[in-house]
């Protein structure tokens, strides 16, 4: 009995040590700043694979504290976000566009963005603006948090809006449509201006009948100033970039533009014939945008006879000073496929990209 009493005692403690061991050499056991200062030096995907590990590992590998030192060690990394809605289905979709294996990864965590949204990137977070409720404008403003992977409402606007413009000039967020008005959520002054915007960009606008107007934010109350100058090619820019002090913006026929803020005398990147002369390109551009090396990235949709797919396209720009004038190359880095359905390409199957840019987290 006695030789028995001892075996299981045995057994107690050799099950007491691994307990004691699963304890001492898990995270939670540790100070915060010691696992903030080791976890500061994973990646953002092993991260992601920790916070699904239990609920206390997603709060350390989702903390405040973690994303500002990772920030001030210069440790956050790029993610390709991408808004998809996908038709018919009434409700958009995001997805994350990967830098190795170019395709887009569906995320878990889904929020109903509204159709009509504008979306503006703040620091680590996509902050969605307005859009329509049951047909009609909403004021409602939430933030997609990219390092937690979270959804936050933020106050809502003073006013309803949709499909406006909107963008950060001195650390505010102005949001401007075509009521005529615009709009500082932080203080809810307002002022008018001429005719509907098409756009908004740095400290221009641009309106319906292409003039094109200053932005001056120091003024009590801010106001719109006529630059004297009209855009040189109608249309809607609502997916303007600044590169390198150019703006550029996608143009007909898969074309891709720029210009000069302060001209706006748009000219046509060289260089992409390839691109132009895609035999099964159907389709013009439907986004263009920059990720975080500063090149384009562009999305249009391509159809066969069985299946629907958005394809896109990353192209480096540069500026050479010819004879004839300033001029902007580019160069087709990568293109391809990033996304495939099984049904045919048509006016009710169709895919749209309502927003696409890369966030640092």
């Amino acid at each position: 009995m006695k030789r028995r009493s001892g075996t299981i005692q045995g057994c107690s403690q050799l099950g007491l040590r691994k307990e004691n061991k699963t304890k001492v050499c898990g995270l939670t056991s540790l100070p915060v700043d010691v696992v903030t200062n080791c976890l500061v030096h994973v990646s953002r995907f092993d991260l992601a694979a920790l916070a699904m590990t239990s609920k206390a590992h997603r709060s350390l590998a989702t903390s405040s504290s973690l994303w500002d030192l990772r920030w001030r060690m210069k440790r956050i990394e790029p993610s390709y976000y991408v808004c998809l809605h996908i038709f018919p289905d009434p409700v958009p979709r995001w997805f994350i566009l990967p830098p190795v294996k170019r395709q887009l990864k569906p995320l878990l965590w889904l929020w109903c963005t509204e159709s009509g949204s504008s979306f503006m990137v703040v620091d680590r977070g996509i902050f969605i603006i307005g859009g329509l409720v049951n047909g009609k404008p909403t004021s409602n403003v939430t933030m997609f948090d990219c390092f937690e992977h979270a959804w936050y409402k933020i106050p809502p606007m003073k006013m309803a809006r949709a499909f406006a413009s909107a963008n950060v000039i001195d650390g505010k967020l102005y949001v401007l449509e075509g009521a005529g008005m615009t709009l500082i959520p932080q203080t809810g002054q307002r002022s008018t201006i001429p005719a509907p915007i098409l756009g908004i960009f740095c400290l221009y606008v641009v309106d319906e009948d292409r003039q094109i107007f200053s932005f001056s934010p120091s003024k009590l109350p801010p106001m719109f100033v006529s630059c004297g100058k009209t855009n040189s090619k109608p249309g809607d820019r609502d997916d303007w970039c600044l590169i390198g002090g150019f703006l550029f913006s996608r143009g007909a026929r898969r074309t891709i533009l720029w210009c000069l803020p302060e001209e706006f005398d748009w000219k046509e990147v060289n260089g992409l014939e390839e691109l132009q002369q895609q035999q099964l390109v159907e389709y013009d551009i439907t986004k263009l945008s920059t990720n975080y090396a500063s090149n384009i990235v562009i999305f249009w949709n391509a159809g066969a006879t069985e299946s629907l797919e958005l394809l896109s396209a990353e192209i480096s720009l540069t500026k050479i000073e010819a004879s004839q004038g300033l001029e902007i190359r580019g160069k087709i880095e990568w293109s391809g496929s990033v996304y495939k359905l099984d049904y045919p390409l048509s006016e009710s199957n169709r895919v749209k990209v309502l927003f696409a840019a890369s966030v640092f987290a």
